[in-house]
C-alpha cells in the first residue's frame, strides 16, 4: 500500500463526516429557527449542548470535520433565515469556538456512569458551561453592538446565558442516550413507572410555570430530586430537557411567575428566569452525582457482604464448604424433607490413619492430601442440591436430600472407589495407600424430630466402618441398625 492511501482513507472520512454533519445540523438549526416559540432561543439555546456531547464522544482527531460540518450547516439555516451573510459567518465563528473551549475542558465520555466519576467532573462541567459561553458571548455582544448597536449586556445574555443554560439543559441528555440506563428506563417491564414518574414531573412543571397568583416556584427543585431519586441520572436528564422547555414556552407566552413580570425593574423577565432555571440546572448536577454514587456504593456493599458471606461459608484450606455451611443447610434441607415427606441422607467421611500420614509426611504433605480428596469426592458429587462439605480435621459430610438409605451407600461407595484412585502413598494406609471409610444414615424426617438423630446414626455408621477394618462403606437405619457393608 503507498504512502498516500491512508491520507487518501482519512480524506474520505473527513469528508464523510463534514457532510453527515453538514446535513444534520442543517435539518436541526432550520428546525429551531422555525420552532413554535423561537423567541425563547433568547433565553435557552439548546444546540450548543448536543454539539459538546457529540464533540466528547469523538476523537479530537475528528473535531475539525465535525465542527466543519456543523458550522456550514447552521450557518446555511441561519442564512435562508433571512440572516446578512457577514453576519452568519461570524456567528458560526464566535459558536464554534464555544463548543471546542467546552468541550475542551470536559473528559472524553465512554460510559455515562464511569463518565460521571471522572475526577471533579462538577468543577470541568462548570468550565464548560461557563467558559466557554462566556468567551463567545464576549466576542458576540462586542460584534452586535458595533453593528446593530445593541446594548452589550443585552446581547451578552441573549448569547452567552442562553448558550450556558442549553449545555446545562441538553448535554446531559444527548449523552445519556448512549447510556444503558435510559434504554432500560422504557422497557416493558419499567416503562409505565418511568412514564408515570415523568408524567408527574411534567404536570408539576406545567402548574408551577402557568400559574402566576401563587407562589409556585419552591416545588420545582424537590420535583427535579424526586425523577433524579427514583429514575436515575437518565430519567432526571430527560425530565431536566422537556421542563426546561415546557417553562420557556409557558415564560414567553405570558404565563406562569415570570410571564407577567413588572416593567421598570432593574433586572429583565428573561435574566430573571434564566437566573432561577441555571440555578435549578447547575445545582441538580452534584445531587445527581451524589445520588449516582450512594447507589453505586450501596451496590458494592451489596457484593462485598455477598464476598463476605460465601468466604465465611467456605473451608480456607479445601476450597469447599465448611461446618458452618452444613449447619445451615442441613437446617433447611431437613425443614424442607418434613414439608415434602421425602428422605434425607447423611454420609460422614473419615480419611484413615490420617494422624499417621501427618507424623510420617507431615502437615505440609497432610494438607495436600486433605486438598486432594475433598476435590475428588467434589468430582463425584454431581447432583446441584448434594452439599459436601468438610466437618471438620480430616472429616467430610455429604448431605444428599431425596435420598434413602440405599442410594447413599451406593453414592459412598462411589466416593470411597475415587479416592482409592487417587492412590495417594501411605506407609500405615491399607495396600500403602490412602483411603477413606464412610457412614451413611437416611430417613423422613417428621415435625419435632430433631436432626441430631440423623447425624448420630451417620456417625454410628462410621464407627462401625472404621471399626470393621477401615476402607469400607457402612449405613445404619435411625435406630442405629447397621445395614450390611459395602467393601
Amino acid at each position: 500500500m503507498s504512502v498516500a492511501a491512508p491520507t487518501r482513507v482519512a480524506s474520505l472520512r473527513g469528508a464523510k463526516l463534514v457532510c453527515i454533519f453538514f446535513l444534520v445540523y442543517f435539518v436541526a438549526d432550520t428546525g429551531l429557527n422555525l420552532f413554535a416559540f423561537s423567541a425563547g432561543w433568547t433565553i435557552l439555546w439548546p444546540l450548543n449542548g448536543v454539539t459538546i456531547a457529540l464533540l466528547i464522544c469523538r476523537p479530537k482527531s475528528e473535531w475539525p470535520a465535525m465542527l466543519l460540518g456543523i458550522g456550514l450547516g447552521m450557518g446555511l439555516g441561519e442564512f435562508l433565515d433571512a440572516n446578512a451573510l457577514g453576519s452568519v459567518i461570524w456567528q458560526r465563528i464566535f459558536s464554534l469556538i464555544e463548543v471546542a473551549l467546552s468541550a475542551w475542558f470536559l473528559p472524553k465520555f465512554t460510559v455515562l456512569e464511569d463518565w460521571l466519576r471522572k475526577p471533579q467532573i462538577f468543577v470541568r462541567f462548570v468550565c464548560a458551561l461557563v467558559v466557554g459561553p462566556l468567551v463567545s458571548g464576549v466576542m458576540a455582544a462586542v460584534y452586535f453592538h458595533l453593528t446593530t448597536h445593541q446594548a452589550f449586556l443585552s446581547a451578552l445574555d441573549d448569547w452567552a446565558t442562553a448558550d450556558s443554560l442549553g449545555i446545562a439543559a441538553i448535554m446531559p441528555l444527548a449523552l445519556s442516550f448512549r447510556s444503558p440506563e435510559m434504554r432500560g428506563l422504557f422497557r416493558r417491564k419499567t416503562a409505565w413507572r418511568t412514564l408515570m414518574v415523568l408524567g408527574v414531573a411534567f404536570a408539576s412543571a406545567a402548574i408551577v410555570f402557568s400559574v402566576s397568583q401563587y407562589p409556585l416556584l419552591f416545588l420545582l427543585y424537590p420535583t427535579l430530586l424526586l425523577v433524579d431519586s427514583m429514575l436515575g441520572f437518565s430519567g432526571s436528564a430527560l425530565a431536566v430537557a422537556v421542563i426546561s422547555f415546557i417553562s420557556v414556552y409557558l415564560t414567553t407566552h405570558a404565563m406562569g411567575p415570570f410571564g407577567r413580570w413588572p416593567a421598570g425593574l432593574p433586572v429583565t423577565r428573561d435574566v430573571a428566569f434564566q437566573l432561577f432555571l441555571g440555578f435549578h440546572l447547575v445545582a441538580l448536577f452534584p445531587a445527581s452525582i451524589m445520588i449516582l454514587e450512594r447507589r453505586r456504593m450501596a451496590a458494592e456493599l451489596l457484593d462485598s457482604n455477598a464476598q463476605l458471606l460465601l468466604l465465611a461459608s467456605l473451608d480456607g484450606l479445601t476450597g469447599i464448604a465448611n461446618r458452618r455451611a452444613l449447619d445451615e443447610r442441613f437446617s433447611q434441607e431437613w425443614s424442607r424433607a418434613i414439608r415434602v415427606g421425602t428422605p434425607l441422607a447423611l454420609v460422614m467421611i473419615d480419611i484413615d490413619h490420617f494422624k499417621q500420614f501427618n507424623d510420617i509426611y507431615g502437615h505440609h504433605a497432610g494438607d495436600r492430601c486433605l486438598q486432594a480428596v475433598a476435590t475428588a469426592l467434589q468430582a463425584k458429587t454431581q447432583r446441584g442440591q448434594d452439599h459436601l462439605s468438610r466437618f471438620g480435621g480430616e472429616e467430610f459430610a455429604l448431605l444428599l436430600p431425596h435420598t434413602d438409605l440405599q442410594g447413599a451407600i451406593h453414592i459412598a461407595e462411589n466416593l470411597r472407589l475415587a479416592v482409592l484412585d487417587l492412590a495417594i502413598p501411605h506407609r500405615a494406609g491399607a495396600d500403602g495407600q490412602v483411603t477413606i471409610s464412610l457412614g451413611c444414615a437416611a430417613l423422613k424426617p417428621v415435625n419435632g424430630e430433631e436432626e441430631s438423630r440423623l447425624l448420630e446414626a451417620a456417625d454410628a455408621a462410621l464407627y462401625q466402618a472404621k471399626s470393621a477394618g477401615r476402607n469400607r462403606v457402612h449405613g445404619a437405619d435411625p435406630d442405629h441398625r447397621i445395614v450390611p457393608m459395602r467393601a
